[in-house]
């Protein structure tokens, strides 16, 4: 199947008709084309070189790390399907890998309720730059960034010799921090009920107590749906409808009074 040009040719069509003057106007996309022009070459390229980490893609497994098989012979060739993978690997687009980004994964899955922070995303079109010789910085919250940020200053500056090193540190200046801002909140909480203020529920304290009141319903009638379920186990013969056993009981109560009433006369 020939490989269809009609959408890439846009820019070379819509400049003759211009021309010739099919169109008179230009069209508002036409600038942005021409400064970007579509691509015209879709056959695809090999990687052998992986961008991000600088290796080799296509390095097949030496035979001297396959193990042998259940008829103890030894692998001294590669198959077909050992090389379909290495063939694969050369045109599929390779991962892009920070470093930012394997020391946010750490810190998230080392700090999980981090996640539970609100945090407002602002985007604005100049990106505001900080110092990162200091975790603490005007104008931004404390956060898992920071921390990440705060240890490759740490790192690149040369103040530490590895990574690891300038993780702790930074981490470490987080938890400084973030134990103050508790403990000064705590200490505002404390003085300003102190002073007469009043705190209701909070929304987490709201939905407990509305699951609490539906767990509850939900429960007394599991508990009698149980108990008709039983007496009908008992003696199938019979309806055990709930709205007709309470009706049935409520008679039955009556009677019984009724019962003691003409026993005390007697």
């Amino acid at each position: 199947m020939k490989i269809q040009t009609n959408a890439v040719n846009i820019l070379e069509r819509t400049s003759a008709f211009l021309e010739s003057g099919v169109i008179q106007k230009v069209p508002a996309w036409y600038n942005v084309v021409a400064a970007n022009p579509p691509k015209k070459k879709f056959e695809r390229k090999p990687i052998f070189v992986n961008p991000s980490t600088g290796k080799a893609r296509v390095n097949l497994k030496s035979f001297l790390d396959s193990k042998r098989n259940a008829h103890e012979i030894y692998k001294t060739r590669y198959s077909m399907a050992d090389k379909q993978v290495s063939h694969n690997a050369l045109y599929r687009p390779p991962k892009l890998v920070y470093l930012e980004d394997q020391l946010r994964q750490l810190f998230y899955d080392q700090h999980p309720w981090e996640r539970s922070r609100p945090m407002i995303l602002i985007e604005n079109n100049v990106t505001p730059k900080f110092d990162w010789s200091r975790i603490q910085q005007l104008g931004k919250r404390l956060d898992g960034e920071s921390v990440v940020q705060r240890a490759l200053f740490l790192l690149e500056g040369g103040h530490c010799d590895s990574l690891s090193t300038a993780y702790d540190k930074a981490r470490f200046e987080f938890y400084r921090i973030r134990m103050q801002q508790e403990l000064e909140e705590q200490i505002s909480q404390e003085e300003a009920a102190m002073y007469g203020s009043v705190y209701t529920q909070s929304a987490i304290e709201f939905g407990l107590e509305k699951e609490g009141k539906v767990i509850e319903t939900w429960k007394r009638r599991v508990i009698k749906e149980t108990e008709a379920m039983l007496a009908r186990r008992a003696s199938p013969s019979e309806s055990w409808n709930p709205e007709e056993l309470e009706g049935e009981n409520e008679e039955t109560a009556e009677e019984k009074d009724g019962q003691e009433v003409e026993n005390l006369f007697l």
